[in-house]
Order: structure tokens, then C-alpha cells, then sequence
């Protein structure tokens, strides 16, 4: 086809973005004629790549072709493409340069330089306008011709671009990239700072999720960087169209969770998921629970489930379900989390049945969560028979104890609910009663074995707050802005983690206590050093701590204090 030495290769570009399209026999010489013939041939470049004898290669156009038998003016259709673009190797690698390094103080398009589509176009030059300083008005834009001029008085910059017919690409008809502007002023609200333009400068700050970039620091940061004033709304929609490109929109995010889900069960053995929906189906709510974390509750951990609800934070107003439970070194870990509309009690109804499908029903299970009504009315639904002690931390801020001794009624309260022993408790209970009486029929009326260890008719070993559940909503509160998929996903990816760490934790001290675990020792050693211990009969002992006495019954594991069987066995 060509008179030219070592060729290596012949291609041609759809434009300067795209990759090359190599051209090997007849049938692809074809292809290309009849693509062209449709459209402007100067909007076509084709490159023949030469091996020079030191292995070097180089980019140059095609000259003296010799057509195949294609019936069409092969010759002739090249001196054309030669004519229009006399520099084409030049201008293609300047065009493709300047594109690559647009975080530079500068982007240039070429006469003839390509654009995918319109919108491409656009946010092209609104980046150019950002990083250069200046600012542009739209003189013409239709279907075919879109033309910009500088904003500055009697400037002639100018940028004029064609479509492609039968097409989305659209090529540089003219520029004059020369300013007779003064590109020196800072202009009050950018106007090229639209939220794509924005946006694409915020993408690589915002890919840490866990970053608060709030929009006050988006402005000063645009203002250093670029030089140039944008409006705290501005900022805020820059960022979100960040995110969107990131992390994808809400809408897709819930038209992919059902593959989402599917993907997960295949990945994760035993994983179980269930997604609501109502007559129509639209989304109701969603549950995901891991088959490693069902696997281990099941095997090791406590018999012992906290439950909280959290409100999202991004497009969708809905609510976070979570349920988590405690292994022995004290360490959270996601039972089954799901997100609904909203907390009520049909909610947690529908929740609760299944993590019940999951886990069934456990001897001397024990729920803990707040006081909030809608989850009473769920636990009563599913677990009927299941111990549901509340939250004393959110029942102590229900009660709005006096500010006046505020920190001394709060130490009254914890020793009130922390008591082993009945007589503990009542003393610690008259004593708060006393000093705030309204809070006395109101805690009988809740009743004592919902808050009070002393009282508790299940076991729920020390866990008297609902603190656990609320760490992993907190460790969540970016993640809440999130879309759906990307939040549940932000769970599973945790949880890996976690048991990774763990496992390799649990192989390094195989042979001797964890660290949460000797501390707990090391801090009762420490405790009972001034205590006296008598025998009264064969594995009998009393125990004076020096307050209070104690009997120590070995055979049957049990202490008068209470503590054993309440704490020490677990």
C-alpha cells in the first residue's frame, strides 16, 4: 500500500483521545474509507509508525500510496488528508501533550484537535478558563457550532468548534489563544467554576472518605490554587458532582444492589441478604448479614446482640439497622446491618425476623438497645422470649438528672445500675430517690430487671449500655453519606479487615493472653492484694475485701457477691 521503508504499523485515530485503530488488510482499508466518506476527511489522522535501523521509531503521514482494488480514489483521499493537515504529526502530539497535563498552568487546543462530545468539550475549556484566570462568555451554541469568546472588554481570544455530522464528536474549527486582557483580576463567583469543572479538580481530595472538606475550605482552597473566588454553593456542588463521579449517583447505586447482593452471597459462603420491596417494586428496605460474622456468633462469641438504629446522611433519608455482638476479648464485630426508609416498627419487625432466620433462637439470649419504642415493639415481635435490657446511658439522659450536682447524681446512678447485690442496690437506689424523687416511679415503672444488674432475670454478662453499637455507627458517620451499595460495602470491607487483623493477633499470642485480657488480670491482682481469705470446708472459702465478705463455693462456681455468676463465668 505505501512506498515508505519499515513500516511497522498504520493506524488512524477517531480523535487524539482515543486509542489507534491499526490498519492490516483490505477488509480494514474498507472499513476506514467508508467511515470517512461520511464525514469531513480532515477530521481523520492517519499515521504510519517507521522502525528506523537503530530500533528507533517515529510518527509521520502517509505519502505516494498505491491503492489496492477497492474501486475508490485511495490516492486522492490521501492528498487530501495530507493537504488539510500539513502538520499533522506535529499538531497531534502537541494537542495530546497539552490534554495529559492538564494539572499544568495551561491547556491548548489546536486547530483540528477532537473532542468526544460537546460536553467534553465544555469541561475542557471551563478547566483551561480555571487554571489560566480568566473568564469566558458563550457567543453561539446550537446543535453544530459552538463558539466562546474572553469575557475581558476587547479581547480577542476566541474558540470556535464544529460537530461532526453522523456523530458526537466535535472538532476545533479556529482558536486565538492570545489574551489582550489583563488576566491579572480575581473575579467574584468564577463563572466557569460549574460543578463538573469543580468537580474534577476535587476528585482526588475527596477519595478519602473519611476527609471533611467542607466548603469554606473548598474556597480558600480554590483561592490559593487557582487564584480565583468561587461562593460556598459553588463549592458545595463541586463536591457533590465529586462524589458522584467517585463513588456513582444514588439512583444507579439502588438499581445495582440486587447484583450487588447476588455477588456477595457467591463471594462470601453462608452470607445472607433480603431486599423489601413494596407493590411496586420499589425499595422498602434491605438486610445483609456475613456468613463468617453469623459462623462466629454461633461458634465463640456471647450469646449477647446490641442493636441501635442511625439516621444516612446523603441523597437517600433513610436509616441504618445494625446489630453487632462481643467475642471474649471484648471486640465488636457486625452481626447484620440493613437500611430502610425509616425507624418504626414495622421496621425493625421485618429486620429482627431475619437476623432470627439467621441465628434462630438461643438459650439465654440477651438483647440490649435504647428505650426507643419501635424497637420494643420489634423485639417483643420476633424474640418474645429473648431478655431485653435497655441502654443505661440513654435511659440516664432520659431521666435529665439536675445539673446542679449533675456529676454526682451520674456517679449514683452507674453505682445503682452496676450493683451485684440486692442490698447494694436498694441502698444505692433509696440514696438516688432521695435526691431527685420524680425518677422513682419512673423507674418502676420501666421496671428494675430492664436496667439494673442486680435485678436482671437474663444474663446480660456486663454490658449495661448500648456503646458498642454506637461505635460502629460513629466509625460509619462518613460512610452514612454514602450510596447504598458503597455503605454496604464499607461493612463487608471492614469486617474483612477485622478478622484478617484478628487472626493474625490471635497467632502471635496463641500461646499466651490478649492484651485487653491481661490488663483486665493484671487490674484485679492489683485490687485484691489487701484482701483475706479463710477456709471454712473442702473448696469453701470466705472472702473479706475489707468492706464487704464474701463465700467462694469452688464445687458449684458460685460467690455470695454475685459477681461470678453475673461476670466471672463469661
Amino acid at each position: 500500500m505505501c512506498d515508505t521503508p519499515n513500516i511497522t504499523r498504520l493506524s488512524y485515530r477517531m480523535s487524539t483521545f482515543t486509542d489507534p485503530i491499526d490498519i492490516i488488510n483490505d477488509r480494514d482499508v474498507r472499513f476506514f474509507f467508508d467511515l470517512a466518506m461520511q464525514n469531513p476527511f480532515e477530521l481523520y489522522k492517519l499515521y504510519v509508525i517507521q522502525e528506523s535501523d537503530v530500533g528507533s521509531s517515529g510518527l509521520s503521514c502517509l505519502n505516494n500510496l498505491k491503492a489496492p482494488d477497492l474501486n475508490i480514489p485511495l490516492k486522492e483521499s490521501f492528498d487530501i488528508l495530507n493537504d488539510e493537515c500539513p502538520n499533522l504529526e506535529n499538531n497531534y502530539e502537541k494537542s495530546l501533550t497539552s490534554h495529559n497535563q492538564s494539572g499544568s498552568s495551561s491547556i491548548v487546543f489546536d486547530a483540528g484537535h477532537i473532542f468526544n462530545n460537546k460536553e467534553e468539550m465544555k469541561l475542557e475549556l471551563g478547566k483551561k478558563a480555571l487554571l489560566e484566570h480568566f473568564e469566558f462568555k458563550v457567543d453561539r451554541s446550537s446543535k453544530t457550532r459552538y463558539e466562546v469568546s474572553c469575557l475581558g472588554d476587547g479581547c480577542e481570544w476566541r474558540f470556535k468548534a464544529h460537530a461532526i455530522p453522523c456523530g458526537n464528536l466535535w472538532f476545533v474549527k479556529h482558536m486565538n489563544d492570545s489574551h489582550t486582557c489583563s488576566k491579572t483580576q480575581t473575579h467574584p463567583h468564577f463563572r466557569q467554576a460549574n460543578p463538573k469543572v469543580l468537580g474534577h479538580f476535587l476528585k482526588e481530595q475527596l477519595k478519602d472518605s473519611g476527609r471533611i472538606y467542607r466548603a469554606k475550605e473548598i474556597v480558600k482552597d480554590f483561592r490559593q490554587r487557582f487564584e480565583v473566588e468561587i461562593t460556598n454553593l459553588q463549592a458545595w456542588r463541586g463536591k457533590s458532582y465529586a462524589l458522584e463521579l467517585l463513588q456513582g449517583t444514588t439512583r444507579d447505586s439502588f438499581a445495582e444492589l440486587p447484583i450487588y447482593c447476588y455477588n456477595l452471597k457467591l463471594a462470601n459462603p453462608g452470607s445472607v441478604t433480603h431486599i423489601l420491596v413494596d407493590e411496586q417494586s420499589r425499595f422498602e428496605m434491605v438486610f445483609v448479614a456475613l456468613g463468617a460474622a453469623i459462623r462466629s456468633f454461633m461458634l465463640n462469641l456471647r450469646p449477647v446482640v446490641i442493636i441501635d438504629a442511625a439516621h444516612l446522611k446523603g441523597e437517600f433519608k433513610g436509616t441504618l439497622f445494625l446489630a453487632v455482638g462481643m467475642d471474649g476479648n471484648n471486640q465488636i464485630l457486625p452481626l447484620a446491618y440493613g437500611i430502610g426508609k425509616s425507624e418504626d416498627g414495622e421496621s425493625w419487625t421485618w429486620f429482627l425476623s431475619k437476623l432470627r432466620d439467621c441465628v434462630g433462637e438461643i438459650a439465654d439470649m440477651a438483647i440490649i438497645s435504647d428505650r426507643a419504642n419501635s424497637i420494643h415493639v420489634g423485639v417483643r415481635n420476633v424474640f418474645p422470649r429473648v431478655y431485653h435490657g435497655l441502654c443505661c446511658r440513654h435511659l440516664m439522659m432520659n431521666l435529665r438528672l439536675p445539673s446542679s450536682k449533675k456529676k454526682e447524681y451520674e456517679a449514683l446512678w452507674w453505682k445503682t445500675c452496676k450493683s451485684y447485690r440486692m442490698s447494694d442496690f436498694t441502698e444505692s437506689f433509696n440514696a438516688l430517690c432521695l435526691a431527685v424523687p420524680r425518677i422513682r416511679q419512673v423507674l418502676t415503672n420501666i421496671g428494675f430487671g430492664r436496667w439494673a444488674r442486680a435485678h436482671c432475670p437474663g444474663n446480660r454478662y456486663h454490658y449495661m449500655t448500648s456503646n458498642s453499637a454506637e461505635s460502629i455507627n460513629s466509625l460509619s458517620r462518613f460512610s452514612r453519606k454514602m450510596p447504598i451499595t458503597q455503605l454496604i460495602e464499607f461493612f463487608r470491607e471492614s469486617v474483612q479487615k477485622w478478622f484478617y487483623d484478628r487472626r493474625l493477633q490471635g497467632m502471635q499470642e496463641s500461646h499466651s493472653l490478649t492484651q485487653w485480657a491481661q490488663k483486665k488480670i493484671l487490674k484485679k491482682i492489683e485490687g485484691s492484694r489487701t484482701w483475706t481469705v479463710a477456709g471454712i470446708r473442702v473448696n469453701s472459702f470466705v472472702v473479706d475485701d475489707g468492706g464487704k465478705r464474701g463465700v467462694v463455693d469452688l464445687s458449684n462456681r458460685s460467690c455470695s457477691c454475685r459477681v461470678w455468676q453475673i461476670f466471672g463465668r463469661t
